[in-house]
């Protein structure tokens, strides 16, 4: 066997929208025009230095981020705030420099950092390896006077392995929001004029005279304070918990809850130079308040609904805001009225692919796209569809033009028309549930398979009727079992696989009743792929590598890739003893002796290896597809044999 050279990559990005958790927002007060943006996912700093027209990423920093917050003080200066620790940025000739935060310990995390109006800086996060060694550090709160060095500065009444979410500075006075444990508010001693010494050594619980000046707001009780937000003269504060606003105009005396015109959890908070407030909503809606946060109206409404992380108002333009949001950065430049997204942030992300009636059909974070290799580009292909993420497509075997999509609200039924090639949509199941994969029937085209994200399996005989009806399909799976891949033996409907975050499971009877295998138990299946050429073979990737059964998943041995999470696999047809694994963080990988040895297949020429989320070689053997957390890529397997 001759090997075979390795695969070329096409990019295939045109017509997607790229998608990114934008996690805070920053301008720099010495310069209007500059902005930075963190990223959690992909991680990662971007800056601009023309309010938001260009933007750069800044290939010095990539590391997962909290919170962003240039320096007061000190120009051209960025505090970080990550999921490894404290950095500081300075500007050097056009290029940032970063380093770990003299004095900041190593194994913290931090979560937020703060400055007071006289350029004192605070900071607070968790000690990443629990309470064995929180205890000499957590629940910490760091300060530094020079902006060079932090020290410890004070520590709160909380257990050790408590975090620090928020901090605020209202005039002599420290408000700080934890994780579970509300919000505390410094009495006792000021935290502005430098009269308490740092201290070169950690605190430890005897320090009760610091750790006694702290008292919890009872009115906001045990809950997560994420956001606060005080006004210059420290009289206002607003705080964004699990339970909802919080208000107190009193300097944090007394507290009262705001009643607000949307259910949902608030998300982030943000103030205008003439005062009004702004307060994204978990929904996707933009709340504004022109009587200091006392009522407040519905503004607008985000393309799409999710978590909205960070609010920003230019502090030289009232009119032009910033929303950072779980899928990517939206930009207003009428106070909020109107919003668009950003498309020049993030990643192109590909979760599902299906090849149907000779089209290719893509399921991404926003929805369904459809590729027209004529102009070789996406369109969407989602009218009647929501902007949410598409994690399973199916095509009826009775009709390849009707489509069905499994979103994270619920299962949609479309029907592709051929030109000018749109797909219209409709709710047919699960509107408040996940739906996460789909089987069909391939003698049956009425007979249809969903796994619900965290739950099991149901089935419907009537998947072409606009309400079908649902049965649970999981006797003899424990009740806690929760499907995460679904697979059927060619030419044999009868017997159905299921992968499942704590096993495997073979059914002989259309998914009536299931049973559990016993080597694989405990492990998370991710896919399953029965061989085509011997169907007694069939491939399981896991949380710790690939399994391989030859006698119809009964008994189970290892292949291959040790301590990787498989999650996507793909065998080509014309040629058996080839397998493709997509990986979570280790990328694509190829066997050319039937999963015995691997080899990588990288996309392209950098050091990345994003997780492959599916995987899919065309009808006609040609086409090696792969949906990945960086982009869709495709390679021709014709022109590699």
């Amino acid at each position: 066997m001759t090997p075979a050279p390795p695969l070329r990559w096409e990019p295939l990005h045109d017509g997607l929208r790229p998608h990114a958790s934008v996690a805070s927002i920053a301008f720099d007060p010495h310069r209007s025009q500059r902005v930075a943006i963190g990223l959690y996912a992909p991680t990662g700093l971007l800056l601009s230095e023309d309010g938001g027209e260009t933007w750069r990423k800044d290939v010095g920093f990539a590391e997962p981020v909290h919170v962003v917050q240039f320096d007061r003080v000190l120009p051209d200066v960025l505090w970080v705030a990550s999921a490894h620790g404290l950095w500081r940025g300075e500007l050097h000739d056009e290029t940032w420099r970063w380093q770990a935060a003299t004095g900041w310990p190593a194994d913290h995390a931090a979560f937020t950092v703060t400055q007071s109006s006289d350029g004192v800086r605070y900071a607070g996060g968790v000690s990443r390896w629990g309470k064995a060694r929180a205890q000499h550090f957590a629940p910490l709160l760091w300060r530094s006077l020079d902006g060079k060095t932090w020290h410890p500065f004070a520590m709160l009444p909380t257990p050790a392995d408590s975090a620090v979410l928020a901090l605020a500075v209202a005039g002599d006075r420290l408000f700080v929001g934890t994780d579970g444990f509300g919000l505390y508010i410094s009495d006792g001693f000021p935290v502005n004029d430098g009269s308490v010494a740092d201290l070169d050594e950690p605190i430890n619980e005897a320090d009760a005279n610091r750790s006694s000046n702290w008292r919890r707001v009872e009115e906001i009780g045990e809950t997560h304070v994420a956001a606060i937000w005080a006004s210059s003269d420290g009289s206002l504060l607003l705080v964004r918990t699990r339970r909802g606003l919080f208000r107190s105009v009193d300097a944090g005396t007394s507290w009262s809850a705001v009643e607000l015109p949307l259910e949902g959890r608030p998300d982030a908070i943000a103030a205008a130079p003439d005062g009004s407030l702004f307060l994204g909503m978990g929904s996707g809606a933009i709340l504004r308040s022109d009587d200091a946060g006392a009522s407040w109206q519905l503004e607008s409404t985000l393309d799409r609904d999710g978590l909205i992380y960070a609010l920003a108002v230019n502090p030289a333009d009232a009119d032009h805001l910033f929303a950072g949001t779980q899928h990517g950065l939206y930009v207003s430049q009428d106070r909020g009225r109107t919003w668009r997204p950003v498309e020049r942030i993030g990643e192109f992300r590909g979760l599902t692919l299906l090849e149907a009636g000779g089209a290719l059909f893509l399921g991404a974070e926003d929805g369904v796209y459809r590729w027209q290799e004529a102009s070789r580009r996406w369109q969407r292909s989602g009218e009647g569809l929501p902007l949410r993420r598409v994690r399973a497509l199916a095509a009826s075997p009775a009709n390849s033009a009707i489509l069905f999509a499994g979103t994270d609200a619920g299962l949609y039924k479309g029907v592709a028309a051929l030109r000018p090639y749109e797909t219209t949509w409709q709710l047919v199941g699960w509107p408040q549930n996940g739906v996460n994969g789909l089987l069909f029937d391939p003698d049956d085209p009425n007979r249809l398979y969903v796994h619900i994200a965290f739950e099991r399996i149901y089935s419907t005989d009537d998947a072409l009727n606009d309400t079908p009806i649902w049965t649970a399909r999981w006797e003899g799976m424990p009740i806690s079992a929760e499907v995460l891949s679904l697979a059927m033996e060619p030419g044999n409907p009868q017997r159905l696989y299921a992968g499942a975050a704590q096993g495997f499971y073979i059914s002989d009877g259309r998914a009536e009743r299931w049973r559990g295998v016993v080597g694989l138990a405990g492990r998370s299946i991710f896919t399953v792929v029965v061989d085509s050429a011997r169907p007694q073979h069939v491939y399981a990737g896991a949380t710790d590598g690939l399994y391989r059964s030859k006698d119809r998943g009964e008994t189970w041995e290892r292949l291959g890739l040790k301590n990787i999470t498989v999650t996507a696999l793909a065998q080509d047809e014309r040629h058996p003893h080839i397998l493709y694994a997509g990986t979570k963080y280790q990328g694509l990988w190829r066997s050319q002796d039937a999963g015995h040895t691997w080899e990588r297949a990288p996309f392209d020429d950098t050091d990345r290896h994003p997780s492959v989320n599916a995987l899919l070689i065309s009808a006609d053997g040609r086409w090696l597809y792969a949906a990945t957390t960086h982009g869709v890529w495709r390679a021709d397997l014709a022109g590699e044999k």
